[in-house]
């Protein structure tokens, strides 16, 4: 995946999402909302066009993994 908002969706800007990134370089956008909450997946297939949980919030270093 990118980093391209396009192709990532709501989840680029969403306060709840992290981004991670493999040691080959692959980056992953993971739900943190998934975590308390079943009714999200852990890593959405993307882009994601619509979710109930989306809170559009800053995204800083302590957040991705």
């Amino acid at each position: 995946m990118s980093d391209d908002p396009h192709t990532v969706g709501l989840c680029f800007e969403c306060r709840h999402a992290r981004r991670h990134e493999t040691n080959r370089g692959s980056v992953f956008w993971r739900c943190g909302r998934a975590e308390d909450d079943p009714r999200f997946v852990r890593y959405p297939p993307l882009p994601v066009t619509a979710c109930p949980g989306f809170e559009r919030g800053p995204r800083d270093a302590d957040r991705r993994s």
